[in-house]
């Protein structure tokens, strides 16, 4: 297994785009940035071994970054409505270093923070790091620069749900499973229908995974109103762009 280190080094690491969509139009809300290694297969062995190695802050931020800078690069990008969706793990924000990390996106980016929503990430191995005390003061702080938030793969765990109610956040994503079969699962539909009606007034929700027009279909009709999966379109270069390997972080 390569170190992360020489990941960076050897330009091994990039982002493909998926986009999320208004239902049942089809038009593009935004990008989620997905980050990819071309010697690692699959990202949750990539951030496997960033943790073991102790560099999962270090591949987090650089992978935020690199996601802005990317997307932005372009005039036509800058000025558009499209919202970009970044993912950033709950360790990263209860890093003493994060405020330091931010400070340099908004040097950069910041006239862009209304359109750059943080997606942050229910793993499993990180719930602890929901309770402690700087997660909370550090969404407070992206907040404060203007930046959205995102909770990502709720339905998975429990902690989500908690701080949905504490923290309203701007989108919700709901995991994929609930996604997946919709249209013959009632089960998912009462699930779905909940979160529809809770988020009305709260959040923006987003059905993740879907893969099947029936799926589609049934999410529409339950007033789902914002996916992302396969059917829409899989992760890819954004339009009109190639693959960019990252770069380091300006100061």
């Amino acid at each position: 297994m390569p170190t992360i280190t020489a990941l960076f080094a050897q330009d091994d690491l990039y982002h493909l785009f998926q986009p999320i969509c208004q239902l049942p139009s089809r038009q593009i809300l935004g990008y989620e940035a997905l980050i990819r290694s071309k010697t690692i297969a699959g990202t949750d062995k990539l951030f496997q071994a960033a943790t073991a190695q102790g560099k999962l802050f270090d591949l987090d931020t650089l992978s935020v970054y690199n996601a802005i800078a990317f997307y932005f690069s372009t005039a036509d990008r800058r000025e558009s409505n499209e919202y970009l969706f970044v993912n950033i793990f709950p360790s990263t924000l209860i890093e003493e270093a994060f405020p330091v990390f931010l400070d340099k996106v908004v040097r950069q980016y910041g006239e862009l923070s209304p359109r750059i929503v943080f997606e942050i990430n229910e793993s499993r191995s990180e719930m602890d790091d929901w309770n402690n005390r700087l997660f909370t003061q550090n969404i407070n702080l992206m907040r404060r620069h203007g930046f959205l938030i995102a909770f990502d793969d709720v339905g998975e765990g429990a902690t989500t749900l908690k701080r949905m109610i504490e923290l309203t956040p701007d989108f919700v994503k709901m995991d994929r499973f609930f996604g997946k079969n919709l249209s013959s699962s009632k089960k998912k539909q009462k699930m779905i229908k909940f979160f529809v009606d809770y988020c009305a007034d709260e959040s923006n929700l987003i059905l993740e995974g879907i893969e099947e027009p029936e799926d589609l279909l049934q999410a529409h009709n339950l007033g789902v109103t914002l996916g992302q999966g396969y059917l829409l379109t899989k992760p890819q270069p954004l339009p009109g762009t190639s693959l960019t390997v990252f770069c380091s972080i300006e100061d």
